[in-house]
């Protein structure tokens, strides 16, 4: 509930900002009364079904969002509707409801596209929708938005647009595995937010090539650019990020085993995300404890942290982190030797894993699924899939992954 509270009151700030205190508040007193006399009419229909009320409860956000935006577009001049809904589709992003973020970014288009004045409006609005579609791992929409955005950039001379498709289209690049494509674009980027000393991009693009570098096992390298990036975010007080790349400093410590120096970076992390109702965060950080607490053999703490996450990732519809939890929950199962179960998780990360076209995530649950045939005796299938994690582990250049898979499949082999 306080999500639903913090985003409706960001809400109404950003819509004082553009049409002014007092018709909002005479548009929200509307609204609020309206709400109550249909929870009133929803009481009397189902006097004991606490279910309906709930129902209304979870789409607040999307009956404000939607008559705040039929008052502003009756209200606001063409201009001023357009930059309302640019940040209406950012503060939608911000919170988590990609959705209606997608709804508001796409709106503005399809208004400003033929608009030659509009320009530079729209190549922001390409540019975050692509975001968007990265979020929800839409490669191709996203690239052809990066497209649409990076001629428009280019033809004003913007230089921090360009830095921003590149960062966009870095991340893109390492999910595919293109670790060495990404890192140009994250350092083409970096350069120029240097030159403006622009902190919050410096932040980003310092724990985007630090995470590079953690994929690949450079841990020292990755943890420098880690606390770079803590360093800008702390100076902006950006608890968004901060819980991020705390989050990322966990995975680090969690990939050179040091499990509970990454359950204190997760916990941090999720510190970050509660204080900031950044639902992206939460989920990162509830996914990370899990898959700690499976390595520390407490299995239930697991499953429980594990559950959180996949509410979260199917909420903002992140199959990234869907294809994780299902991996975490995969080996759960296996280590209980629940194999048929174990199968089933593993094979759905596998399959997510391929839809996104996610290199590395593929090659995880290959090598996990490696794991369980081999545990299962079924040992032609663990060469399978043991040899396919190989393989993409070798194309994203991560070391230490690819040295643990050579070792089980040579220990499979002479099996």
């Amino acid at each position: 509930m306080n999500k639903i509270k913090n985003f409706l009151d960001a809400l109404f700030e950003l819509s004082i900002r553009y049409c002014g205190e007092v018709a909002i508040n005479e548009i929200k007193e509307i609204l609020s009364r309206a709400e109550q006399l249909e929870l009133e009419l929803v009481l009397k229909a189902n006097k004991s079904n606490k279910q309906e009320v709930a129902s209304l409860e979870n789409l607040r956000i999307q009956f404000y969002s939607d008559n705040l935006l039929s008052f502003c577009k009756k209200t606001l001049k063409e201009g001023g509707y357009f930059n309302y809904l640019l940040e209406l589709g950012q503060l939608c992003l911000d919170f988590g409801e990609i959705a209606y973020a997608e709804y508001a970014f796409s709106t503005l288009i399809s208004l400003s596209e033929d608009q030659p004045k509009y320009k530079q409006l729209l190549a922001l609005t390409y540019s975050n929708r692509s975001e968007v579609y990265v979020r929800s791992s839409r490669w191709r929409k996203a690239e052809d938005d990066l497209k649409k955005a990076k001629k428009l950039f280019s033809d004003k001379g913007d230089k921090k647009g360009l830095a921003r498709v590149n960062n966009l289209s870095g991340i893109i690049m390492s999910e595919k595995g293109n670790i060495k494509g990404a890192f140009k674009n994250y350092f083409d980027a970096l350069k120029v937010f240097t030159k403006v000393k622009d902190e919050l991009w410096i932040g980003i693009l310092e724990m985007n090539i630090g995470n590079l570098n953690t994929i690949q096992g450079n841990w020292d390298e990755a943890y420098s650019h880690y606390k770079r990036a803590l360093a800008a975010f702390e100076k902006l007080m950006d608890l968004k990020r901060l819980s991020l790349v705390r989050h990322n400093i966990g995975l680090l410590f969690k990939n050179r085993g040091e499990l509970e120096a990454a359950l204190t970076e997760f916990d941090r992390s999720l510190e970050y995300a509660m204080d900031a109702n950044y639902l992206l965060a939460k989920g990162l950080a509830y996914l990370g404890k899990g898959d700690v607490y499976s390595k520390l053999e407490e299995y239930a703490l697991a499953m429980e942290y594990c559950n959180k996450a996949m509410e979260v990732f199917y909420k903002i519809m992140d199959k990234v982190g869907l294809a994780d939890t299902y991996k975490v929950k995969g080996v759960v199962q296996r280590d209980i030797s629940n194999h048929e179960i174990a199968e089933t998780y593993l094979l759905t990360s596998l399959r997510l894993s391929e839809e996104i076209e996610s290199m590395l995530n593929y090659a995880e649950a290959s090598y996990e699924l490696g794991i369980l045939y081999r545990k299962w005796q079924k040992l032609d299938l663990a060469k399978k899939y043991l040899k396919l994690s190989e393989s993409y582990f070798s194309k994203v250049g991560a070391k230490d992954n690819l040295e643990r898979v050579k070792i089980i499949m040579d220990r499979t082999s002479n099996s």
